[in-house]
């Protein structure tokens, strides 16, 4: 039998008693006082704390159902990267008592399977189409659809769903749906469920009061991650549609000056980076009141459906542990502009400032803020910063 890895084995063997019980969170601060440090064992708390309590689930089941996605996502994350034909996803049931799922296409190889039911993972094999066939179909009838002149677009698929896009159009000239579906590539039409919304799907949030970088002296929108590029510079990033960022504010000491350095809207996401005069260290504000060390990069393959991420921006000032993921790969155009590879969670908490703020767990960075997509939350992945913008998050 093929030898699990030490990391997986590792995080099956986690227990509650490796956490405090106490309440977890502070209290926010003014936005000119200093924010508390907190430890990786204090970060991780709170957020199991933030993620039990809108689900209305005890401690233990939030630990569990982030004991079920370190499980799964690392063994999604070996199979992506070896046999990317045969990967599809994984997902987390909505009871953190049942067994994460993982998605295959074809059949199951051996190893795959072994490792799975040692580690209590359920296998859906037998599927028609690897995730990069999936992602492929999609971004093909987004396309076509954007050809027809449409302004908003929000497109993805599930999983499970045997191949299906789901696609939603907003515009007020639109045709009806059954008549968009004749602008589509006829090999893929009937594999399109396409609705046509009367209200806007989608948009970026910027140029609304956040507090964390400016232009010119005007809060609009939140910083992400500190980077680091090839030759060992360091910045840091905001999201790619909020132009002319040249200011970032150091809660409790002052406000520094950014220079641009590159910018992406498109196929990897929507992501900026700039540099100050300072070395940028690897660490990030989890709330107005409270900073973390950056001390691990998840995988895109290491993202499941369902799996809890929280979020911070700086206009909002909350920290949001309530949503869950609900595609991990989504089309979005807006403005005529088009993303695409973007995560989608399953509500909407994000607003007008918070654009570029970053998704975490724990003291793990999973992207940063776009705006909303389909009338959801989106977000861009932090492991295709490199594809992007030509950098990675900075790490301790």
């Amino acid at each position: 039998m093929r030898r699990i890895s030490a990391s997986i084995t590792a995080i099956a063997a986690l227990t509650l008693t490796q956490f405090a019980t106490g309440p977890a969170g502070a209290q926010e601060p003014k936005d000119d006082a200093e924010p508390t440090h907190q430890t990786e064992r204090e970060a991780l708390q709170e957020d199991l704390a933030l993620t039990a309590k809108p689900r209305g689930w005890t401690l233990e089941e939030a630990e569990q159902q982030y004991r079920n996605a370190e499980i799964v996502g690392k063994l999604a994350e070996e199979l992506a990267a070896s046999q990317p034909d045969a990967f599809i996803g994984s997902e987390l049931p909505d009871n953190p008592a049942d067994p994460p799922i993982l998605y295959l296409k074809g059949e199951s190889p051996g190893w795959v399977a072994s490792d799975a039911e040692d580690l209590g993972i359920r296998i859906v094999d037998g599927q028609p189409y690897s995730f990069l066939e999936l992602e492929e179909r999609e971004i093909a009838v987004h396309r076509a659809l954007s050809e027809q002149g449409i302004d908003q677009i929000a497109s993805g698929f599930d999983l499970d769903g045997g191949g299906r896009i789901d696609v939603t159009v907003y515009d007020a000239y639109a045709p009806a749906a059954d008549v968009l579906l004749t602008a589509l590539p006829t090999e893929l039409a009937d594999d399109v469920e396409l609705s046509v919304a009367d209200e806007p799907i989608a948009d970026d949030l910027h140029a609304f009061g956040g507090a964390r970088v400016r232009d010119d002296g005007v809060n609009e929108c939140t910083s992400g991650w500190t980077v680091v590029n090839g030759s060992g510079t360091t910045g840091v990033t905001t999201a790619g549609h909020c132009d002319g960022i040249n200011q970032i504010v150091e809660q409790g000491v002052g406000v520094w000056a950014l220079s641009h350095q590159s910018q992406h809207r498109g196929q990897w996401g929507d992501v900026e980076w700039k540099t100050s005069t300072h070395l940028e260290p690897a660490e990030f504000y989890a709330s107005s009141g409270t900073l973390r060390d950056t001390t691990a990069l998840e995988a895109r393959a290491n993202i499941s459906v369902n799996e809890s991420i929280c979020v911070y921006g700086r206009s909002s000032n909350s920290r949001d542990c309530s949503l869950d993921v609900n595609d991990v790969s989504v089309s979005c155009t807006v403005s005529g502009v088009f993303n695409n590879r973007l995560v989608q969670m399953d509500g909407r908490v994000v607003i007008g400032g918070d654009s570029g703020g970053g998704w975490s767990f724990g003291n793990r960075a999973y992207g940063s803020t776009k705006g909303y997509c389909g009338g959801l939350d989106v977000f861009s992945v932090a492991d295709l910063y490199d594809e992007a913008i030509g950098v990675t998050v900075r790490t301790q």
